[in-house]
């Protein structure tokens, strides 16, 4: 490979390097929420209605501790039990809850909010991410195909090279 074609690809590759950053970032972040919203779908779609049997350790979520919960056990209309802390009580016993095996919450209510608000936003960034990948494309693109820029004009009161004026 010659000294001119390295140049002009360490070049082309650090004049990517900002976009492809912001890119991977974006993917990332992508990533993570899409986590975030599939353990919770997950939670949506498989927990079942449950009747509390016993309540203990309710503690107040204060300032930036955790949410309110309590441990707890429930049980399931088929008779199965789980067990572990429920999430946004007041509960008392015998009221019904949504559960899975190991966690619950006072209602589907929390659950909804933690998929389809931030199943809204990873929709968005999935388009801001289309958006800013189809016009990095048509930048790079019209900066390929445009001609070269205009010579600056000559300042006031100065003449161009040339042959000068003619008498």
């Amino acid at each position: 490979m010659s000294e001119d074609a390295r140049h002009t690809t360490r070049s082309r590759l650090r004049a990517l390097g900002t976009p492809l950053a912001a890119f991977g970032l974006l993917l990332v972040l992508i990533g993570a929420v899409a986590l975030w919203v599939g353990t919770n779908a997950h939670r949506l779609i498989t927990g079942e209605t449950a009747t509390v049997r016993t309540l203990e350790r309710c503690t107040e979520g204060v300032g930036t501790a955790p949410a309110a919960s309590c441990g707890s056990e429930w049980v399931f209309p088929n008779g199965s039990t789980g067990h572990g802390e429920i999430k946004n009580p007041p509960v008392a016993v015998g009221d019904r809850i949504f559960a899975g095996d190991d966690w619950a919450y006072s209602s589907t209510a929390p659950l909804h909010r933690a998929v389809w608000l931030p199943g809204a936003l990873l929709c968005l960034l999935v388009l801001g991410a289309i958006a800013l990948a189809v016009g990095y494309r048509i930048d790079t693109r019209r900066a390929r195909a445009a001609p070269p820029p205009p010579a600056p004009p000559h300042p006031p009161g100065r003449q161009p090279p040339g042959p000068g004026p003619t008498t």
